[in-house]
């Protein structure tokens, strides 16, 4: 009867080990898959998957240009009530954005002057940040700064101060002074 005892325990041990080991690598991994992503060379695989799963993000480059003089990446995967964020901040040869603008100014996109009314949009990666921490997803994301052009993709303004629960907010913007362009998408 002991060694049937003894059995039944070490089972009953082992499995619990096993499912405590399966529930941290669970949360673990969901973990990993959720942090903020900063490293640029993650870009083109998650606009990848995104284009698959929406037209909103058909407007931003599968690639980072390659004439891209400085690149800042800044990613948080939507889960749950959270929402996908996803910005590219380039610095590219100044005949590069004028054309860029061109191409923004002849296509139907809304150019828009200000955020009036909406929630500023962090918008702006730093190129030296830092990997995020869990208190303050955001650090070294800052708002547009001012002198950008910024295009909508897919966005309405008025849409967005009636329905601020879900809604897509979505933008190219495009400094020539500063020889920039911001690819923003926030889908909440």
């Amino acid at each position: 009867m002991k060694k049937v005892l003894l059995i039944i325990l070490i089972s009953v041990s082992v499995l619990i080990l096993i499912g405590v080991i399966a529930q941290f690598l669970f949360g673990y991994s969901l973990n990993k898959r959720l942090e903020p992503k900063i490293d640029p060379t993650l870009y083109s695989e998650i606009v990848r998957v995104r284009v698959a799963q929406s037209d909103q993000y058909k407007f931003l480059p599968t690639d980072i240009p390659q004439n891209a003089v400085k690149v800042a990446f800044f990613h948080v995967p939507g889960f749950l009530q959270g929402g996908d964020v996803l910005a590219l901040r380039l610095t590219l040869p100044p005949e590069r954005i004028v054309s860029l603008l061109n191409e923004l100014e002849i296509s139907d996109r809304t150019e828009i002057t200000s955020f009036e009314g909406i929630p500023t949009p962090y918008a702006y990666p730093s190129y030296d940040m830092k990997k995020p921490d869990s208190k303050n997803l955001f650090k070294g994301v800052s708002p547009l700064p001012d002198g950008f052009r910024v295009f909508l993709y897919k966005s309405d303004i008025e849409d967005i101060k009636k329905n601020w629960n879900h809604n897509v907010f979505s933008f190219t913007a495009v400094s020539i002074n500063r020889k920039e362009v911001v690819y923003f998408v926030n889908i909440w």
